[in-house]
């Protein structure tokens, strides 16, 4: 749910590490627009707060301040136009935008932007011919040529597999970089984990030690750690759709499935009528799963397990991404999968589709 079109499209500059000594000023003009507000705003709880505001005198505009430690910021016009989402440190930052065009805002003058530039520009190529395949994946799919659609659906894996190894080469090669934390934190930390993670971490250098992004993913590297496989899964109570509490560890002597969804992720639902083929196949030789939904409203929730028919254990406390067993589990994307043998212990995690059906089968031959 969460990929690298995400950083191209919000990150639009970095940074290097400055001095806390140093300054930044920020120099924009808005082709379009003679007067105004410009807001500088941080998003703290994933709400915009506003930091600092400017008048647009004639096109123009400038803040100056100091950053102790790069960060992202936020560009707005007025109360609702959003130029740009940044990375401000201390140095010349020169911002470009016109009013018919804002998307298209360029901001220059931080001296990472050409490291950051490499990694965007490659990113941009590799997910350009990602969708190509996706769309020949579909196309197939609607001619009914399953042939096509196979081959189609291997390559695409084949380049997100390519995506991912072309990032963790890049983070472990610009260590220094608070720009590699940040991609790390958006980008791969929900895709690797445990020893991976933690040796990629590691690296950063102590100037960027810190950054919030590294902080960060120091804690996430902790607590994966807690749900590791091998250990014991962390013991949860939550309530069920009838406002029942239901406790996890009262599930042992069966193997398990935590399974994090939301009514609101397509891949999700689009894995659903797989787990229902396997539940309906294994369920009476004692596999469970129960089912952590993110999601925001009671009613979609329920409406989605009722047009999917999912037959099994249902909870959520109906706080998004603030989910407690979701935030217990380190979970920071969708869906996610733990599976838990018949002591609680974690015996494998992120299984979908034919993995799952293998490891299933072998569990319950």
């Amino acid at each position: 749910m969460r990929n690298v079109l995400t950083i191209i499209v919000c990150a639009l500059a970095v940074f290097s590490c400055q001095t806390a000594k140093d300054e930044f000023s920020i120099k924009g003009t808005i082709s379009g627009v003679e007067t105004g507000k410009i807001y500088l705003l941080k998003v703290v709880d994933d709400l915009p707060q506003i930091i600092d505001t400017a008048d647009v005198v004639d096109g123009k505009f400038n803040f100056k301040g100091t950053m102790e430690m790069p960060d992202i910021r936020l560009l707005r016009l007025n109360e609702q136009d959003y130029l740009a989402q940044f990375f401000l440190d201390n140095s010349s930052i020169t911002v470009k935008a016109r009013k018919d065009s804002l998307r298209g805002t360029k901001i220059t003058g931080s001296p990472s932007q050409d490291i950051f530039q490499i990694y965007i520009t490659e990113m941009e190529k590799l997910n350009k011919e990602a969708m190509a395949l996706q769309g020949k994946y579909q196309n197939a799919m609607t001619t009914g040529d399953t042939n096509e659609a196979e081959k189609a659906k291997i390559d695409y894996q084949a380049m997100v597999d390519n995506n991912t190894f072309y990032t963790k080469n890049f983070v472990r090669e610009h260590a220094n970089s608070v720009v590699s934390a940040y991609i790390t934190l958006v980008q791969l930390a929900s895709q690797i984990e445990g020893a991976e993670l933690d040796s990629i971490v590691s690296k950063f250098t102590p100037e960027i030690s810190a950054s919030e992004y590294v902080v960060k993913l120091k804690e996430l590297v902790q607590e994966q750690k807690k749900t590791a496989i091998g250990v014991e899964a962390p013991d949860f109570t939550m309530n069920d759709t009838e406002d029942k509490p239901v406790k996890l560890s009262s599930l042992r002597g069966k193997v398990v499935m935590i399974d994090f969804w939301a009514s609101w992720c397509a891949p999700c639902r689009q894995e659903n009528p797989n787990v229902v083929k396997l539940y309906n196949q294994y369920h009476e030789k004692g596999f469970e799963i129960i089912g952590v939904s993110l999601d925001k409203t009671k009613e979609n929730w329920i409406q989605a397990i009722k047009e999917d028919q999912l037959s099994w254990i249902h909870v959520s406390d109906l706080q998004f991404w603030q989910n407690s067993v979701a935030r217990l589990y380190a979970v920071n994307a969708i869906p996610q999968t733990y599976l838990l043998d018949k002591d609680g212990k974690i015996i494998a995690k992120g299984l979908r589709s034919e993995q799952l059906a293998a490891k299933l089968s072998a569990l319950f031959p």
